[in-house]
């Protein structure tokens, strides 16, 4: 009997997603797309996502059409707000005082994005000593539509691990894999890694997903640093 980890899917995809009324791109998986629609963003690193079907990875109206791709299968999904990034709530919208922004050295200009609370928000209108932010989602209420491809599907334990150690790390090149026939997992660490200054919460939070989708019991990390030449 097929256990519950066993049916998880852990898949790769790419897309573009799209406002459905205007056609404007909006954000995408291919680096030619995003230079072409004037999104670009060199910080982006544009290749296909590693994701877990059902997982929440992606919006609720993606997830639900990739119960049923498979490998190659390529789909235009219409997404509704609901589905998307919620409806719009007129309880986001709220008036604050000016003061509040030139407390904080800002000057409010309508349009600018900004984060207040630890929140995220755009300034829509500016009057007098008060400042009207919209703290909704920018897509909010919007009907969206995604073009999406599988590109690839792990199948064995081994190629799971490449796939969470990629979502983890953005890479899965050069980490060397060992399994065991008790359940234990060895990950080498490539030394382009090292650097890195979140690599304690990458291990961990590959270590949490690693243990709550496959069946493994313990995993083990090996680092080989070297004395650079003179």
């Amino acid at each position: 009997m097929a256990t519950e980890k066993s049916k998880t899917r852990f898949i790769k995809i790419s897309y573009t997603a799209k406002l459905k009324e205007k056609g404007t791109v909006f954000e995408t998986t291919d680096e030619e797309i995003a230079k072409k629609e004037g999104i670009y963003n060199k910080q982006i690193i544009y290749k296909p996502i590693s994701v877990i079907a059902g997982e929440g990875h992606v919006l609720p109206g993606v997830d639900d059409a990739l119960e049923k791709m498979e490998a190659g299968d390529e789909k235009a999904i219409d997404i509704s707000p609901d589905k998307g990034f919620g409806r719009r709530d007129p309880k986001l919208v709220r008036l604050i005082p000016k003061k509040i922004f030139t407390q904080q050295k800002m000057n409010p200009i309508p349009g600018m994005n900004v984060t207040l609370d630890g929140k995220p928000a755009k300034i829509q209108t500016v009057s007098g000593g008060r400042v009207r932010v919209d703290f909704n989602p920018e897509l909010a209420g919007k009907f969206l539509v995604y073009n999406v491809k599988v590109v690839d599907e792990a199948k064995d334990d081994r190629a799971k691990v490449n796939h969470l150690i990629e979502r983890n790390f953005n890479f899965s090149d050069n980490f060397k894999i060992s399994l065991s026939k008790t359940g234990g997992l060895k990950v080498t660490i490539p030394k382009e890694v090292f650097k890195d200054k979140n690599i304690l919460m990458r291990k961990a939070s590959l270590s949490a997903e690693i243990f709550k989708y496959l069946n493994f019991n313990k995993i083990t990390y090996e680092e080989k640093w070297e004395k650079p030449e003179n």
